[in-house]
């Protein structure tokens, strides 16, 4: 025989779910920033900045990070590398231009 007296349970509230898989929104930000800071350094002064702010674009681009800031660092580094480049060739044709340049810097 059944008993008729428990109510039945539809409106039972259900168990707290935690969401760890949640995407992080801000992930890869600080790289982002990291790459564009090194991106401008890269071509204002230090072309050696170049590749390091490359790979910190990558690493924000696999945190999931598609915003403006990392696009501009790439933009950078890759410009600053190409002057690296450009700069290392032009020397390398033209030693008397690189002993001139070490004079106006005071290291000859």
């Amino acid at each position: 025989m059944e008993n008729n007296n428990q109510v039945p349970q539809y409106y039972q509230q259900p168990e707290p779910t935690w969401n760890n898989d949640a995407p992080n929104v801000e992930g890869g930000k600080g790289f982002a920033i990291t790459s564009l800071v090194l991106g401008i350094l890269s071509v204002i002064c230090c072309q050696m900045f170049s590749i390091p702010a490359i790979i910190f674009y990558i690493v924000a681009r696999v945190k999931g990070n598609r915003s403006g800031l990392g696009i501009a660092g790439l933009v950078c580094g890759i410009l600053g590398l190409l002057i690296w480049i450009a700069s290392t060739i032009y020397f390398l044709a033209n030693p008397d231009a690189m002993e001139a340049y070490m004079e106006m810097l005071g290291m000859n």
